[in-house]
């Protein structure tokens, strides 16, 4: 069951309205706040004190005093008015809601519930049981009803099905559980939301129409879950005055469309998501790309724990203040703290492009830690790439696409944005349908994408150590992502062994004692700072003897290189890098300072 009491208003809506006549300013001001999600009462609390309300009053006239539930949720309920309850039908029907009997002349109140499959027509109601011979003073219940309409109530799908001429599926209840999805957030406003963000990222917050909203979505109308995701994240941007565009797969094109999206072809996985980009870079728009199983953001405001333990970081985690959010605002938070991060970066090609949300459902271990994270896995259900970015999904993959792509975005911009304060709630790998439909119970599949992520970033993917075909990020700290670096200092090590023509060892027994090449201390010149990085610069030298000096310097500090850095030149004589050749590096492009 699934609850609403937000407004939803209607052109014939005067004449259901409820005998106290119109409502008061006080009661007008409660009904938006409880649109906006402001009202403190949870929605299947407020349905139970509705019912247990109707019950107390039914036994009040029958002699027996019963109790309810308090008094403040239960005035809370009856003052949401019929027209905005879940239970009132979609569209104007001949019998009046407010006028619901049963043939007995019953009455029945329009619900706060609404069942997935109930067609717009008809309505939902509760009415009270009436007692029999066999009743226990105190013990009357209630009973669920639907309203057809022309008037005549039903208590069993089934009954209605006959009554129809056909089966009832959630596609016919789907406008009812979008609709009812729309109503029910419970949200913070926007205003007090982005307040969160620095002065310097409030100035860089871009507006709704500055982003390119796509849901990417293959199979999902084939159930009734499926169905059900789809209705709750069109409803999350309808919320927020935003029509999103649906990638789906050819085949299901149609569906989608029948069921009122904006929907295109998108193909496989990874060309969806590429389209996403590509469409998004030719409108001039940051894209965001969404799943489409997504239910509910959040972000959670508070202070980083004392320290890293269970006991701090839950404490942490339960002081902060937990903001229910739209996607769209989410988006926007997370772009203006791209934008602020680029403004800071000498060079916007080498700053962060792409930004998402903390991969778990709770956030509460990340409370050991700072905010935003720079190098580490931007999971693919929910992110956003900023313009100019160039970098596209890796169309070999079927599966673990989102973990080649954030490792492209560190190595080619430098870093990524990772806030582990905003979290969603996504079913991932349960619900039926997209790259569920790709995986096998053998882990075929997973392994095939686990062997691209390994070739491709040998130092930065690792295999999970709990579970199974699944993998884990962990950049490397030096940034050798390839491990170029590792390799030219072993083979400098290697050579190291040489001395005038001489081996260190022969036949496996020590011939001489051999003096290690030593570098000589060298002063740092004032123009460079000693604990300054060096990463691959924008240009490509053809001389090799460069291009692997390059390679093995990437990531070293300037202290390092100018103390204790050798490498071969073009002779393959062992030379040591000095301040000449790191400013030789610097101008022609194929080294940079971060």
């Amino acid at each position: 069951w699934m609850f609403s009491m937000a407004i939803w208003t209607y052109p014939w809506a005067k004449q259901d309205q409820a005998p106290c006549g119109s409502p008061s300013a006080a009661m007008v001001k409660k009904f938006a706040d409880i649109a906006k999600g402001k009202c403190k009462f949870g929605r299947r609390n407020m349905r139970n004190a509705m019912v247990m309300e109707m019950r107390r009053q039914e036994q009040l006239k029958r002699g027996t005093k019963v109790s309810g539930k308090g008094k403040q949720v239960t005035v809370a309920a009856q003052e949401v008015p019929i027209t905005q309850r879940a239970g009132h039908p979609l569209v104007k029907t001949k019998a009046k809601p407010a006028e619901w009997k049963t043939i007995p002349g019953k009455a029945i109140t329009v619900d706060l519930a609404r069942v997935p499959w109930l067609p717009d027509d008809w309505g939902q109601g509760v009415k009270m049981t009436n007692p029999i011979s066999r009743s226990t003073p105190g013990q009357g219940g209630t009973y669920t009803v639907w309203v057809a309409p022309c008037g005549r109530v039903f208590y069993h799908r089934a009954a209605m099905e006959v009554f129809l001429g056909r089966t009832l599926s959630v596609k016919d209840g789907f406008n009812g559980q979008r609709r009812l999805a729309q109503l029910q957030g419970k949200r913070t406003d926007e205003k007090k939301f982005f307040e969160i963000l620095t002065p310097a990222e409030r100035k860089r917050l871009p507006k709704a129409d500055e982003l390119h909203f796509c849901i990417v979505s293959a199979r999902r109308t084939e159930t009734a879950e499926g169905l059900q995701g789809i209705a709750q994240v069109q409803a999350l941007f309808q919320s927020a005055a935003v029509e999103p565009t649906w990638y789906v797969d050819e085949p299901s094109l149609e569906e989608y469309k029948k069921l009122g999206l904006k929907a295109v072809v998108g193909g496989k996985l990874c060309p969806a998501r590429n389209k996403c980009l590509v469409d998004a870079a030719r409108l001039g728009k940051a894209c965001v790309e969404v799943s489409d199983d997504i239910s509910r953001w959040e972000y959670y405001d508070g202070a980083q724990a004392k320290d890293g333990s269970d006991d701090a970081v839950n404490a942490a985690h339960a002081a902060a203040t937990c903001h229910i959010i739209t996607p769209v605002a989410a988006a926007r938070f997370l772009l203006a703290k791209l934008r602020a991060a680029q403004a800071l970066a000498p060079d916007k090609s080498k700053a962060p492009h792409l930004a998402g949300v903390y991969p778990l459902g709770s956030c509460s271990r990340a409370f050991g830690g700072p905010e935003i994270q720079n190098q580490h896995f931007i999971l693919g259900d929910f992110f956003v790439v900023d313009v100019g970015s160039k970098l596209r999904f890796d169309e070999e993959m079927t599966l673990k696409e989102d973990y080649d792509f954030t490792a492209q975005h560190i190595f080619t911009h430098g870093s990524v944005i990772r806030c582990t304060r905003m979290t969603i709630a996504a079913k991932h790998q349960t619900n039926a349908g997209g790259a569920c439909a790709i995986r096998d119970k053998k882990g075929l599949e997973e392994q095939k994408n686990i062997a691209i992520l390994m070739r491709k970033w040998p130092r930065g993917i690792r295999n999970h150590t709990k579970r199974k075909n699944e993998v884990m990020m962990q950049w490397p700290a030096d940034g050798d992502v390839m491990g170029t670096a590792r390799a030219a200092a072993a083979a400098e090590k290697e050579a190291s062994k040489k001395v005038g023509g001489g081996l260190v060892k022969k036949d496996g027994k020590l011939k001489a004692k051999l003096k290690p090449l030593k570098a000589k201390s060298s002063k740092v010149p004032v123009e460079f700072k000693t604990t300054a990085r060096v990463a691959k610069g924008g240009n490509a030298c053809k001389l090799p003897y460069i291009s692997a000096r390059v390679a093995a310097a990437s990531g070293k500090t300037v202290q390092y290189l100018l103390e204790e850095f050798f490498f071969k030149d073009g002779k393959g004589a062992q030379k040591k890098y000095g301040p000449a050749d790191l400013r030789y590096d610097i101008q022609r492009g194929t080294l940079r300072l971060r």
